[in-house]
């Protein structure tokens, strides 16, 4: 695995909610999780019911306490060391991160823009679904959040045609989503893919669990579009891979399995 490290030409990181967990994240894996955060709503609303648009129609202000809380934790949280270190083994060598995450936290890293690819959107846009206004969040540094039961207080992010904005995130029953940012990510991140199809390349999965495969999913394709790549997979609960030898197994937390990388 080190000899391939150090022989590749080019890597892939393909990150889910585990990469952001010692940063002091949370990655809200069922229930338990989420309501140890929001223990107002325990035995009320779970994860998925928050994370839907038809919950800012049917409760505006817990809608916004949610994700209004989401957006100061994620902008005040400062990526942990693995970010730095996976930084200097790309030294010198072309790299492009796909995450599932929508917290921001490689752009505040100081990876370059124009090789993220955010699949499910960044909670640092908003988005005006009647008239598909997308705004900057820091327009919005405003917002006043009742910390005791995560309600956020009038008035909440509102559009300049007046309709209420809602997080630029593909959320649970969602047709609505504004993907217009993140389709030019896929497309920078596709035509990566074909530029390195003949080379070696690392995929390095970190913390993607199977609960929602997206990120599982995209590696498995990538390594039938580049035969010469192979996986480390880094996952501290589910580290299990298939019977290939072009697939390596780390059970480790984000930071410490990267360290191991970086040794």
């Amino acid at each position: 695995m080190q000899k391939y490290i150090k022989e590749c030409q080019a890597f892939i990181i393909t990150a889910g909610a585990g990469m952001g967990v010692d940063s002091g994240l949370p990655d809200f894996r069922g229930n338990k999780g989420f309501w140890k955060i929001y223990r107002p709503f325990e035995n009320k609303y779970g994860f998925t019911d928050c994370a839907n648009p038809q919950f800012m129609n049917y409760n505006p202000n817990l809608f916004w306490g949610f994700y209004g809380h989401r957006l100061n934790m994620y902008r005040n949280a400062i990526p942990h060391q693995g970010f730095q270190i996976l930084k200097k083994i790309f030294l010198n060598r072309d790299y492009f991160i796909v995450t599932s995450n929508v917290d921001g936290q490689f752009q505040k890293a100081g990876f370059d823009i124009n090789h993220i690819y955010e699949m499910h959107g960044s909670i640092h846009k908003f988005q005006c679904t009647p008239c598909d206004k997308l705004y900057d969040a820091n327009q919005f540094q405003d917002l006043s959040i009742d910390l005791e039961k995560f309600i956020a207080a009038d008035p909440l992010p509102q559009c300049e045609c007046k309709h209420l904005l809602r997080p630029n995130i593909l959320m649970f029953g969602d047709w609505d989503w504004i993907s217009t940012i993140y389709d030019q990510q896929e497309k920078r991140f596709f035509e990566f893919v074909e530029k390195y199809k003949n080379n070696k390349v690392c995929v390095i999965e970190i913390g993607a669990g199977t609960s929602i495969p997206s990120i599982r999913n995209l590696g498995d394709r990538i390594l039938d579009n580049i035969k010469q790549s192979i996986m480390i997979r880094i996952n501290p609960t589910e580290a299990d891979i298939p019977n290939d030898d072009r697939y390596f197994s780390i059970q480790k937390g984000g930071l410490e399995g990267i360290k191991e990388l970086g040794a």
